[in-house]
């Protein structure tokens, strides 16, 4: 994208899959210099359901994604999901009525406006747009210039998979969270969604949906004091994401 490598080419190959047991295994090689990337890169992910039932009765659903990588030489490695939440319904137009929720967060990330790559500070929350402890997205949106495209620092320990974040429809029938062992929570809404065609005829505008995206704070290459992002040959990448599926 640019002089950015804000995303790479995993989202436009066709991945080896393969059922074993309960769990639906992909796997991708990334050749040597991909996106210009070094080394071999072996991924793996793994996608489990598991469910949660108390006095006989299912309480939540879990999709849990299991994600591990090694590399021939020493490499960035930065891997995430990019699913589009809507809790009114994909076909139900703007998605600003949906309440997200981050978890205990540290702050976010504020963006050079040229370069759409992060300052390296991590700038306080509370009084401000990003505030999101409970609000409705669209409260706040219009204060953001462009919309929400910024990553927030989790306070969760590497290694511990911790609830980062939570979307419910606006009568919060129905609810995800967002669970991972990744340091932050990038929040994107849509802004630049321009009326691609989805299931059923439904057309997704600007706004129709938001991602949240568990991932390393990006530029974490480049910046001194971001989380760790290397991959030393011999070492092995394992970072987890799991959704959770409630209603009321």
């Amino acid at each position: 994208s640019g002089i950015n490598a804000e995303y790479g080419g995993l989202s436009k190959v066709v991945w080896e899959s393969k059922i074993v047991g309960n769990t639906l295994e992909f796997h991708h090689m990334q050749p040597d210099g991909t996106d210009g990337y070094p080394g071999n890169l072996d991924i793996t992910v793994k996608v489990n359901i598991r469910t949660k039932s108390s006095g006989g009765r299912i309480k939540g659903t879990f999709l849990s994604f299991d994600m591990t990588a090694t590399c021939d030489q020493k490499t960035p490695i930065n891997l995430t999901l990019h699913p589009y939440f809507n809790m009114d319904g994909h076909d139900a137009g703007s998605v600003l009525d949906n309440q997200l929720t981050i978890f205990d967060y540290a702050g976010y990330l504020p963006m050079d406006p040229d370069t759409i790559i992060p300052t390296g500070e991590i700038l306080p929350c509370k009084g401000t747009p990003f505030n999101l402890d409970i609000s409705r997205i669209g409260d706040y949106i219009h204060d953001v210039p462009g919309g929400y495209d910024h990553t927030f620092a989790l306070c969760a320990k590497d290694g511990f998979v911790v609830p980062a974040a939570e979307i419910s429809s606006k009568d919060n029938k129905y609810r995800i969270r967002i669970l991972t062992d990744q340091p932050g929570i990038h929040v994107y809404s849509g802004n630049f969604l321009d009326g691609a065609k989805g299931k059923d005829g439904a057309v997704y505008e600007k706004n129709s949906g938001i991602a949240l995206e568990a991932q390393n704070f990006p530029n974490a290459v480049n910046t001194p004091g971001f989380p760790n992002c290397i991959l030393n040959i011999g070492e092995e990448y394992k970072r987890n994401i799991t959704f959770s599926f409630l209603t009321q």
